[in-house]
């Protein structure tokens, strides 16, 4: 993880060469007043292959400011990059000083991939502190080749407790990775999917997967190994249900085994017996 704050130098800048962004959080002087004018990251969609070193630039339009600190922090979530340049209300004036300010860091395929955020900090010459921000995105591939993709279960046996001879409920959901053009998540990164990845309209999240076979597995509470008791199917919708005697106190198991080009997954569920 690379988390950098750092005060640089200014280079002059036309005042053209940028938008507007970030309204200075400050009431001070007409002509004195610090404001960030602009935030832009370049490039802000940020692919690593293989063993590349990518470099990364955030560039800050700034009035009145004497110093500028950057913070790059990576938040591993799934979206799209905000803003960039980044737009506000600030406006310069023919007697502001109009600076602009970068800072690069170099990214590889050990650093997260998903959302960063750039943080900006300028600071006037009466001490006056403004802020703000603006995002990319880092894709890291892993697999130039077709790989399985990233399955989940969520899974809740009930009621709890349950009476013991009583039927128990099990439901839950199965859902599968879903594509952003040729991308999608296995679980650590985004990978390479080839023609079977078809466009959505998000980078990542997941759909409903169906007519999928599921294993249920049980685990007392007193000892003992793991014991198979049935198999369902996934509805179209990727639910399922089913009910099954309880006996003993446990853990209940659901599994999915995967299949070609889906990767396997399993959840779990202890439920107490009562008499």
């Amino acid at each position: 993880m690379k988390r950098i704050a750092t005060a640089l130098v200014a280079a002059a800048m036309g005042a053209s060469a940028l938008s507007m962004a970030a309204p200075a959080l400050a009431d001070t002087a007409p002509g004195t007043a610090v404001s960030i004018e602009s935030v832009k990251v370049t490039p802000n969609s940020v692919v690593i292959r293989g063993g590349d070193h990518v470099a990364v630039t955030a560039t800050v339009g700034t009035v009145n400011a004497k110093d500028v600190k950057f913070d790059f922090e990576p938040t591993g979530q799934g979206g799209q990059p905000d803003c960039n340049p980044c737009p506000g209300a600030a406006k310069s004036s023919s007697g502001d000083e109009y600076k602009t300010w970068d800072k690069t860091i170099v990214l590889d395929r050990h650093d997260p991939a998903g959302k960063w955020l750039v943080f900006v900090e300028a600071t006037g010459e009466d001490g006056t502190v403004v802020k703000a921000k603006s995002s990319f995105f880092v894709k890291v591939v892993q697999d130039r080749h077709r790989g399985p993709r990233a399955t989940r279960l969520a899974f809740d046996a009930g009621p709890e407790p349950v009476k013991k001879n009583h039927k128990l409920t099990l439901r839950g959901d199965l859902d599968v990775a879903r594509c952003y053009g040729d991308w999608w998540w296995n679980g650590d990164a985004y990978v390479v999917g080839g023609s079977r990845c078809h466009d959505d309209s998000r980078w990542h999240s997941w759909h409903n997967l169906g007519w999928q076979k599921l294993k249920v597995y049980f685990h007392p509470a007193h000892g003992g190994k793991w014991q198979y008791v049935d198999s369902i199917e996934t509805n179209p919708d990727g639910s399922f249900y089913t009910k099954i005697p309880a006996y003993w106190s446990g853990t209940w198991k659901v599994v999915f085994e995967g299949s070609r080009g889906l990767s396997g997954s399993s959840a779990t569920d202890y439920v107490k017996v009562v008499r």
